[in-house]
């Protein structure tokens, strides 16, 4: 069978038909969508800022010890990964963060979790690859605790 450039061209046509149709049902679908998001946010007060607008205040604070206890939890897993399950160093120091902010601990605890289960889903041994990651959590670790430390100096 031979292919004429006819056959060829209405094909195309058809293909280009199509994916404007596509394209035109995505837009459709998508606009009731993007509206609804807008409505929620506007009905639940969400502070508008531009998206690479600095967060600041209370919501940095938040944030902050967050990634804290994140850090803390993955750190925890791979150091009781690595020396025993009776080393709770880092589940200490969580301990001693949750006491001073106490406002804060059902965020903390859920994210020291979270940290612990991503850590746990990477690494079921130690190796040298885990005790380096351990390592860069607490380096990581210790710039989120001096950032907050120089808060309270303020």
């Amino acid at each position: 069978m031979h292919l004429t450039p006819a056959p060829i061209a209405r094909y195309r046509a058809s293909m280009l038909r199509r994916s404007a149709l596509c394209l035109l049902a995505f837009v459709l679908l998508a606009a009731p969508a993007a509206a609804q998001r807008r409505q929620q946010g506007e009905a639940t007060g969400e502070e508008r800022r531009p998206p690479d607008a600095p967060v600041t205040g209370e919501a940095w604070y938040s944030a902050q010890l967050q990634e804290l206890a994140e850090v803390l939890g993955g750190a925890h897993y791979l150091r009781i990964t690595c020396e025993g399950r009776r080393d709770q160093r880092w589940r200490d120091y969580m301990r001693r963060v949750i006491e001073r902010e106490p406002e804060h601990n059902g965020e903390m605890v859920e994210a020291f979790n979270r940290g612990y289960r991503n850590e746990e889903s990477r690494f079921d041994a130690c190796d040298e690859t885990a005790r380096q990651v351990e390592a860069e959590l607490r380096a990581r670790g210790l710039r989120v605790a001096r950032g907050l430390s120089a808060r309270h100096a303020e």
